[in-house]
């Protein structure tokens, strides 16, 4: 094998695991109560199980993780980083993604009763739909293009906490969220994702995610460390705390009913568009 590779005689390896699973190693997922919410161009939620569980519906999926004899579950909101990515190139040409999100506590919550479904690619958790179609709904003169922006985060934030309330439901315990990819890095969203999601969130100091996993689980199968588990708890220092203010968490749960009773009322609707 050194010969047919050129690596050199006797380097060790490793079995690793899929981006998701070497992304939650890299976040620390891999005991229960903390669960990962990774907001790259899909957004997905993803919880440690210490026994298998499966959603009867399909709408999270169940693996093996890469943690020995343990499990995992995950949602996935398919246009999550997308849907600001479609928005920037769209709209908003002139700006940087990173510089669209506004600064925390700017505006009043819910963008003046604005409300963002990210279906550009159709949907996966909650609806295994791929009919849905994205879109504004509640649109009136008085908004501008901050509403607009504000809307399209709370919409795929409100999508996130549909995956999260999945997993909780089949046992798995929540108690706090670690925070990754581009969309972790405004603060912005990292405070409103903590109302939507009523939990603590969290961010480490690398946001690497799936190499830095994949060298944590490098460290454990070569004997450095004698557990997934015990590697990562060396390896992840803590960076920022998010935590919303409880009026806000209030405000969010009533608008999120909003938001959850659209996607019904659009389906038929959906149907017909995909029909033409």
């Amino acid at each position: 094998m050194a010969e047919l590779t050129g690596l050199q005689a006797g380097t060790p390896v490793v079995g690793g695991g899929g981006d998701q699973a070497s992304s939650a190693v890299g976040n620390g997922i891999v005991e229960a109560g903390i669960v990962s919410c990774t907001l790259g161009t899909s957004g997905v939620v993803f919880a440690h199980m210490e026994k298998v569980a499966y959603d009867a519906a399909g709408r999270v999926h169940t693996f093996c993780h890469a943690v020995r004899d343990k499990w995992h579950v995950m949602g996935v909101t398919q246009a999550a980083g997308l849907s600001l990515q479609w928005f920037r190139n769209q709209l908003a040409p002139e700006r940087s993604t990173t510089r669209l999100p506004p600064k925390p506590r700017s505006r009043r919550p819910a963008a003046q009763g604005l409300f963002w479904l990210p279906y550009l690619m159709g949907e996966r958790t909650p609806h295994l739909d791929a009919t849905a179609r994205g879109g504004w709904i509640g649109l009136t003169a008085r908004h501008t293009r901050a509403d607009l922006i504000r809307a399209v985060i709370e919409g795929v934030s409100y999508s996130q906490r549909d995956c999260l309330d999945i997993i909780e439901a089949l046992g798995v315990p929540a108690t706090s969220v670690r925070a990754s990819g581009g969309g972790s890095r405004s603060a912005f969203w990292r405070q409103l994702l903590a109302g939507i999601l009523n939990k603590r969130v969290v961010t480490l100091e690398t946001q690497e995610g799936s190499a830095y996993g994949a060298a944590l689980l490098a460290l454990a199968g070569t004997g450095e460390y004698a557990s997934v588990p015990e590697v990562c708890r060396a390896g992840h220092p803590r960076n920022r705390v998010s935590l919303s203010e409880r009026r806000r968490r209030a405000f969010y749960e009533k608008a999120r009913r909003v938001y959850q009773a659209l996607y019904p009322a659009l389906k038929p609707v959906y149907t017909q568009i995909a029909a033409l």
